[in-house]
């Protein structure tokens, strides 16, 4: 008999994604702001010179928006049950609040995802965060990050018998063995253990650009994957590591090797320490 399904939804990704459907940014002419719009930046720079080009965003209601997120969750379940014959016990919504607390990565790294633009957030942000924890089992997580308590979250489950799902499109959260749900793709993956683990030794090769944090010289996802092929034990995969951050850092190599590992490190319990720092 299958085991019931706990979901495990990252709100996160959830929130962005229906609000940034619920509006179209559209570009325009500076110097003549209701003339002739277009949908794309490539488009309107072939006919507007660069100092000039000037964008706005073209709300939908926020209906439209809260929708769009309750499409998102009700989807994925039903796709859950009816293509993957995963019968769902209940699901919880994971989101990063840390407004009672800082996320502790700030204080690993200044720089930690400072090469993100603060404007690029959806309109209805705040609406949609709070829509999904009243009406979607949203959990605000403080402190840490959404990704962090999916650890916890999927021990939990399995203790009372369950079956966890991640449902994300977050590469990160492939650290974590057991079942993925990519809700844009709609396929269902089971990660196992060992392939979860070089996921994280790969991620401290090539670093994260996404979240501004710098890995090995030289090394991406390709040359990752070369130098820590499958079936790598953690044993020579951390030894492999080590040896590029010594050469890269000499003497601090230990100090920019611990930083990474509490960077990349998705928590297991709450709060979590990262067991490969020296």
């Amino acid at each position: 008999m299958t085991k019931q399904a706990m979901v495990l939804f990252d709100g996160d990704i959830i929130a962005y994604r229906a609000g940034f459907a619920a509006e179209k940014r559209v570009y325009f002419d500076a110097r003549d702001p209701e003339g002739v719009s277009f949908g794309t930046k490539r488009e309107a720079s072939q006919v507007i010179d660069k100092e000039h080009l000037d964008s706005r965003r073209n709300l939908e209601p926020l209906e439209n928006a809260l929708q769009n997120a309750k499409t998102l969750i009700e989807g994925s379940l039903e796709d859950l049950r009816d293509s993957h014959d995963l019968p769902v016990a209940g699901y919880v919504t994971f989101l990063s609040g840390n407004t009672e607390k800082p996320n502790f990565r700030l204080a690993v790294a200044e720089d930690y995802k400072a090469n993100r633009d603060p404007k690029h957030k959806p309109t209805y942000l705040k609406e949609l965060v709070e829509y999904l924890v009243k009406q979607h089992s949203g959990f605000l997580t403080q402190g840490c990050e959404a990704d962090d308590f999916f650890g916890h979250a999927q021990s939990d489950a399995r203790r009372d018998g369950l079956e966890p799902v991640i449902v994300s499109i977050d590469k990160d959260l492939a650290q974590l063995p057991g079942l993925h749900y990519n809700l844009v793709k709609k396929e269902l993956v089971d990660i196992p253990k060992e392939e979860a683990t070089l996921v994280f030794w790969r991620q401290m090769l090539e670093g994260d650009s996404v979240d501004n944090i710098k890995g090995v010289v030289g090394v991406g996802k390709v040359k990752a994957k070369k130098y820590i092929p499958a079936n790598t034990s953690d044993e020579v995969a951390k030894k492999t590591v080590q040896s590029y951050y010594q050469r890269d850092h000499e003497d601090d190599w230990e100090k920019e090797y611990n930083k990474n590992c509490d960077l990349l490190w998705i928590w297991r319990a709450i709060p979590d320490e990262c067991p490969h720092k020296v």
